[in-house]
């Protein structure tokens, strides 16, 4: 039987258009915006929720030039602007000359592949990353007009900027694009302070942003469509989606990376309880290091309130003050507050949670 079965879940990659699901709210919004020219659009959601599928399928399905860029893989302003330019598309040849000259308004020095990309040699090493920056989404405006195709740039794990740039990297951009009439731009991330540092009234791109949250798909359609996925893998006679789902939590990437490994037990005649032992699975064996090596870099306090709130405890309350020696409820909150920016703990109306279900698990486990 094992033979016969082919793991149809892939959490590493953004999903593909054969993998990609529901969001059929916002794919007509970004379609639209993608058609456009000069927009601004801030994307945001927790981590895991999917917003990078999300925009790169809408790309795909409206059939929009999009270049993306992951700024948590960059490691300055220069290397942003290598990116840029290493995403456009190749030069249409009926208009390479012109972008050739359009090229050398712009940079001291170009060379052109033989796919007809334009390229620097040197200017990246040589000329100042802000000016750089400046000089390559200059170009890309000029020759979205040029071309006459509307384009959009998509800056993912936008809160990177800050990280790379140095002082007031987001006022830079501003300054940049504000002319810039012909390239869409969207500003994509996860930290859950990035729509406050977006958007408050001190804030460079104040009132200039449209604004998309990728919230969690309805539980109902993930658990439909896990089951069909489970069937295209060859799992006739044993859904699992409910218990993927009711384990793993709001986040999609969670949901999928589950559904992975309970896929495999279940293919090995594993049947009870295959949402439980594949969350064990991963956040005890596989994930282990990776969560050791998080707990050793953690405060006392800091653990001693995750320790709380693995437990389904209230923070502040003064019993679990005392239980966990958290000293007082303000010394909770603190430690709460880093780790809310950090991304170990996140925010919802009932109250603070784990980010990772798996973490979580994990320090379930080695509390007891």
């Amino acid at each position: 039987m094992d033979d016969m079965l082919g793991n149809p879940f892939f959490f590493e990659l953004p999903s593909d258009r054969w993998s990609f699901t529901d969001r059929d709210e916002l794919l007509p919004v970004l379609g639209e915006f993608m058609r456009s020219r000069g927009r601004r659009l801030l994307v945001h959601g927790r981590r895991r929720m999917g917003k990078t599928s999300l925009i790169q399928n809408a790309a795909h399905k409206g059939k929009a030039a999009l270049i993306y860029v992951d700024l948590s893989k960059a490691a300055s302003l220069a290397d942003v602007a290598k990116k840029l330019l290493d995403g456009a598309p190749s030069e249409e040849p009926g208009l390479l000359l012109k972008a050739i000259e359009l090229a050398k308004r712009h940079f001291k020095s170009i060379t052109v592949s033989a796919l007809n990309k334009i390229s620097l040699s040197a200017d990246f090493r040589t000329e100042n990353p802000r000016e750089m920056l400046e000089k390559v989404l200059n170009y890309l405006n000029d020759r979205t007009e040029l071309e006459d195709v509307p384009r959009t740039i998509c800056l993912d794990e936008f809160q990177d900027l800050r990280a790379i740039g140095g002082e007031r990297p987001d006022w830079l951009l501003r300054g940049i694009i504000q002319e810039h009439r012909h390239l869409n731009y969207i500003f994509s991330g996860s930290d859950q302070r990035l729509l406050a540092w977006m958007t408050a009234a001190e804030a460079a791109f104040f009132k200039q942003l449209q604004q998309m949250e990728v919230g969690p798909i309805s539980p109902a359609h993930l658990i439909q469509w896990l089951d069909h996925r489970a069937k295209l893998g060859g799992m006739l006679e044993r859904p699992f989606g409910e218990s993927i789902v009711a384990v793993a939590g709001p986040c999609t990437g969670d949901v999928i990376r589950l559904a992975k490994v309970a896929f495999d037990l279940a293919a090995k005649g594993r049947v009870k309880a295959v949402a439980s032992a594949a969350l064990d699975s991963i956040a005890l064996i596989e994930l282990n290091g990776e969560f050791v090596a998080r707990w050793a870099d953690l405060t006392v306090g800091q653990r001693r309130l995750l320790q709380a709130v693995a437990a389904g405890k209230r923070i502040t309350a003064t019993d679990t003050v005392m239980e966990y020696g958290l000293r007082s409820a303000s010394t909770a909150q603190s430690a709460a507050r880093r780790l809310l920016d950090r991304q170990i703990l996140v925010r919802f109306a009932t109250g603070m949670d784990f980010d990772s279900p798996f973490f979580k698990r994990w320090v379930a486990v080695n509390s007891e």
